[in-house]
């Protein structure tokens, strides 16, 4: 048992909060509860400088982007050894969020109650292990040992019954949705960063917004197509994410030959900080990964960026899947049958009109408040950590 002096709740993560939100939003809810939360992870690639409150320390052991296979190896180690120091400090539990990182608590829990709140689908594939030997082991021996967690959560049903499933355990793991925290104070105004990335004729507009990767995957190109053939005057539609690429380049090439350039702003990777303004300051989040038939983890999404959106009072643009019909029914967002061109510029024209009901945001608020937020959704990893001190 964990000594009851001791209030930190250890976090491990291999991605940096700033790319897994909610591993942000968790240890805020716990601040909250009165832990100090100490968060072990690596690097994060594009510096975020976001004021997540007190009692909440972040380290890092290093870079672990674009490492060679014996480098990973070794900051892994370092890593582990970190961890290890922290655990002997006697924190009242340890949160996983990966399969690396959950192997690694049960290396160093010893008596701390380990939860595993598996964000990321962590399968293994045979056909894969050559292309990502590291990982694929660590999700196999993940799968192997998820009976020897205190608690397992995922971020979707679809996820929780598929783990049970994968791993041969006789319990269905909870489902914690990838919401956001909600500040108990009013959140900063972002009006002077918002005003610094986009023209003045843009600020006037109706504004969708997709924040994430740009890839054919994440359906970007069927995006701007059908922004630019719906040709709404009244609105603009901002993206992020953007690289030089062959598919950014021939999104940029459909822009400019649009005749909608001056309303279409493609942003680089941006800060955390830059990102949240832009979502602060938007009127519909877009998320339109697409579903693969052969493809299991394609048919599970449980995307960060819509628990960011409707926490700023996004109005949603989507696809009809599982994940997302609740949604719908709900009247906050508009989803595509499919994610083609036609179909995603109809649910467009549907959320342009439904944006200029006055209400919807009070909607929006009032399923934030009562469901969608992490202080409601992280509820089983509060209260089992409550009950074991």
């Amino acid at each position: 048992m964990a000594d009851i002096q001791n209030k930190t709740v250890l976090l491990l993560t291999l991605v940096h909060p700033d790319f897994l939100p909610p591993v942000y939003a968790i240890a805020q809810v716990l601040r909250d509860e009165g832990y100090k939360i100490h968060i072990l992870t690596f690097d994060s690639y594009v510096t975020a400088d976001i004021d997540i409150g007190s009692n909440i320390v972040i380290e890092s052991a290093g870079g672990h982007h674009n490492l060679g296979l014996m480098q990973r190896l070794s900051i892994r180690r370092k890593y582990t050894t970190r961890a290890r120091e922290l655990a002997r400090e006697r924190p009242v539990a340890i949160i996983s969020f990966c399969a690396f990182t959950y192997l690694c608590g049960l290396g160093i829990r010893q008596q701390t109650p380990l939860i595993y709140h598996a964000i990321e689908v962590a399968d293994f594939l045979w056909s894969s292990l050559m292309r990502s030997p590291l990982s694929q082991i660590n999700n196999l021996l993940a799968i192997k040992k998820i009976h020897k967690a205190s608690l397992v959560a995922t971020p979707s049903v679809q996820r929780s019954a598929w783990l049970a499933g994968r791993s041969g355990v006789s319990f269905m793991p909870h489902t914690i949705l990838n919401a956001a925290y909600i500040p108990n104070t009013p959140a900063t105004d972002s009006t002077a960063t918002y005003n610094t990335l986009v023209p003045a004729a843009v600020r006037q507009k109706k504004v969708i917004l997709y924040t994430g990767a740009v890839n054919n995957h994440l359906c970007i190109k069927e995006l701007v197509q059908s922004f630019c053939t719906l040709n709404e005057p009244g609105s603009a539609l901002l993206l992020t994410g953007f690289k030089d690429n062959s598919y950014c380049n021939e999104i940029k090439a459909i822009v400019g030959g649009s005749g909608c350039a001056e309303r279409v702003i493609m942003f680089p990777y941006i800060t955390r900080t830059e990102m949240l303004a832009l979502q602060a300051n938007a009127d519909i989040g877009v998320c339109l990964a697409r579903e693969y038939d052969d493809n299991l983890e394609s048919k599970m999404m449980a995307p960060n960026k819509v628990g960011e959106y409707l926490a700023k009072g996004l109005y949603l643009l989507s696809v009809d899947t599982e994940y997302m019909k609740p949604f719908g029914m709900k009247g906050i967002a508009s989803l595509a049958v499919t994610p083609t061109v036609p179909h995603i510029m109809k649910a467009m024209k549907d959320a342009l009109q439904s944006v200029n009901d006055i209400t919807y945001k009070e909607k929006i608020n009032k399923f934030v408040t009562d469901f969608y937020s992490m202080q409601q959704q992280a509820k089983p990893i509060v209260d089992f950590v409550k009950k074991i001190q």
